[in-house]
């Protein structure tokens, strides 16, 4: 039989109090004060002094043990001694202990409040849920969409922007970073930070998930675990959302959700997964359709960084005037003067319908919504003006053309991520084009075919072979020949989880590539795709393209959550077929080398039944910016030249 340890009972009898609270803890510091009294005034009530009763004598010793100030006051050897040990135990236990529990009160509860375990009390706010790669632009898209947030707020009778964003593990570091982006800056110290994880209930109760205006779900990146994928995760906190809408004591509470889902069979699970108004964006689907676009028409990557960035330069707008009901496109014109009317939205049996490039004779209906390129929310206020002097003309010459890949197109692709399936899917789509892709990466070659064998549209006419080395290798590279490709893509690899250190083996591989390509006489157009924004600065030398993948996505996310139009727009203009933004060179529209205004520019595109959009210079050697203008004024001069291109949407059948 084991000995009974008092002591250890004691001990353990005491921990377990003390874990209650600062309450127990001073109650335990309280009586230990009182029987340290209690013995002090008994060993010292025999001295004669003081006189009178037990009690006076524990007030005497209480006195010493709280204020050291009474020590000199005492007389006598025994009495002297009892005062100076009470006085030594004042500073331990009284003072020591007191000061001790009440600065780890305080301490506890400062922590507590920074990483933000406390509910939030406020309604209508936008709410990000999770923090990854995404979350600081997609706040920072937030903060710069003036116009269109002051509409959001006006909609839900708000009068300031309340943005919460739920974190896993708050701590200073994320608001730093917040602060650090040059589009949110002293306006991190206005976001709030909760702790928790978007799948826990308990936790979308501290956001108050069911009083908010609008919710985003970014989608992390993907990790090791092969069954708890970002998309799983996506879906759950939908099913937590919608639950805690049901259970709701007001009825019908759901708020509207903009979601990211990465792999595009999971999108018809997470629109069942939530029974209130959402949109979600396919993300792989998304990116897979731009750098296919952009395989076909070699330059669209800087309208693409252009129109789905922030950009103080131009953006995508959808807004309702019941003033233009009746009213044509050629009579809209004149009065949006500053921008270019793409199309308009309509809601068909339900479902937000884009209907781009429309004729100058269009008639715009009740509801309908104008789709613009502008600069910015005051460019596309409506303004009164005079009945228009030339009344619109629906004689559209012939139709032109849109180029089609000739022959094999052979595509090299250098690393390995999630958006890789996608493109290919994407590219089987491309009716009557053959491609050859040779992908290169360290992923495992058995690993990427079980991927590619999930797609349900593979055709012969996209051939593949897999090459497992790495590429950021000059031998490898050179036995590669680069040289024979038509296309070269390199891809941030998602094995490497800092985007910093992903993105360096993507520019590395790019320079070893280009010193390569130096003195070849065929140069393959090149794509490079990057996780950091801050990173396309290195690569301001080269005349190469870039397309980041989270920017984009991100500013997605902001621009569905304040303009739900947008979602079906982007689908629309990149997808195979429908509208499609491409170049043209100016002869197809038999334009002679000159100067000329955009407005005689966009007049001539019309007639051929398509909307002029800018100006692409390709013979620039830098990457500063000035290669693409869009919606330049409407009486700019325009030079044309051989090398330069026009910006158009037209449609394809």
């Amino acid at each position: 039989m084991k000995r009974f340890r008092v002591r250890d009972s004691f001990n353990f009898f005491l921990e377990r109090q003390f874990v209650k609270g600062a309450h127990v803890q001073l109650m335990f510091v309280a009586a230990l004060i009182g029987l340290i009294s209690l013995v002090g005034g008994v060993l010292v009530l025999p001295s004669g002094e003081p006189t009178g009763t037990i009690s006076e004598a524990v007030w005497w010793a209480f006195l010493r043990l709280s204020d050291p100030g009474y020590l000199g006051d005492d007389e006598g050897t025994w009495r002297r001694l009892v005062s100076t040990i009470l006085t030594v135990l004042g500073y331990v236990v009284f003072l020591g202990s007191m000061v001790a529990i009440i600065t780890t009160w305080m301490n506890s509860k400062i922590r507590n409040l920074e990483q933000g375990l406390t509910p939030v009390t406020t309604k209508n706010h936008i709410l990000i849920l999770g923090w990854n790669a995404k979350t600081i632009h997609t706040a920072g898209e937030i903060f710069q969409s003036v116009g269109r947030l002051r509409r959001f707020l006006k909609f839900y009778g708000a009068r300031r922007l309340n943005l919460i964003i739920l974190a896993e593990d708050v701590s200073p570091r994320h608001v730093q970073e917040l602060r650090d982006n040059p589009l949110i800056g002293n306006g991190a110290d206005e976001i709030v930070f909760r702790t928790g994880i978007p799948i826990d209930r308990e936790h979308l109760k501290r956001v108050d998930s069911l009083n908010a205006a609008a919710i985003i779900i970014p989608s992390s990146s993907y990790t090791d675990r092969e069954l708890i994928t970002p998309d799983v995760e996506t879906i759950k906190t939908l099913l937590s959302l919608n639950a805690e809408a049901e259970d709701s004591p007001i009825k019908g509470r759901f708020p509207y959700i903009v979601a990211e889902i990465q792999d595009e069979s999971k999108i018809k699970a997470a629109y069942r997964a939530y029974s209130g108004p959402m949109e979600v964006i396919g993300s792989n689907t998304i990116i897979s359709r731009l750098l296919a676009q952009n395989i076909r028409h070699h330059g669209l990557s800087a309208v693409y960084n252009e129109l789905l960035t922030h950009s103080v330069k131009n953006n995508i707008f959808c807004r309702e005037y019941p003033e233009a009901v009746g009213k044509n496109v050629h009579e809209l014109k004149q009065i949006f003067t500053k921008a270019i009317i793409l199309g308009i939205v309509r809601l068909i049996d339900g479902q937000l319908t884009p209907i781009l490039n429309i004729a100058p004779d269009f008639i715009v209906e009740k509801d309908d919504r104008l789709v613009f390129i502008a600069k910015n929310s005051s460019a596309i206020e409506y303004k009164h003006t005079a009945s228009v002097k030339h009344p619109a003309t629906n004689k559209a010459k012939h139709k032109l053309k849109v180029e089609e890949q000739e022959g094999v197109v052979k595509i090299l692709i250098l690393g390995w991520n999630h958006h890789i399936p996608a493109l290919v899917r994407e590219l089987c789509t491309y009716e009557d084009e053959y491609y050859e892709i040779t992908m290169v990466a360290v992923y495992p070659k058995e690993k990427r075919e079980i991927q590619l064998q999930k797609l349900d549209n593979l055709t012969d006419r996209v051939q593949l072979l897999h090459v497992e080395d790495d590429y950021v290798n000059e031998k490898v590279l050179t036995n590669l020949n680069p040289s024979t490709y038509d296309n070269i893509l390199l891809v941030s690899s998602e094995r490497v989880l800092e985007k910093e250190e992903a993105d360096a083996r993507t520019i590395v591989g790019y320079v070893l590539l280009e010193e390569l390509l130096e003195k070849a006489d065929r140069k393959p157009n090149i794509l490079l795709e990057l996780s950091d924004p801050a990173n396309e600065a290195l690569l301001r030398k080269y005349k190469t393209e870039v397309i980041i993948s989270p920017l984009i996505l991100s500013n997605l996310l902001a621009g569905i959550a304040l303009q739900r139009e947008v979602n079906s727009i982007c689908k629309e203009l990149f997808t195979a077929g429908g509208a499609e933004i491409i170049f043209r060179k100016f002869e197809e529209y038999g334009l002679a080398p000159g100067v000329t205004s955009f407005s005689e520019l966009t007049d001539k595109v019309a007639e051929h039944g398509e909307i002029a959009l800018g100006i692409y210079n390709t013979n620039l050697a830098s990457r500063k910016g000035d290669n693409l203008i869009l919606n330049p004024g409407k009486f700019s001069p325009i030079e044309i030249t051989a090398e330069a291109r026009l910006v158009v949407l037209t449609t394809v059948y």
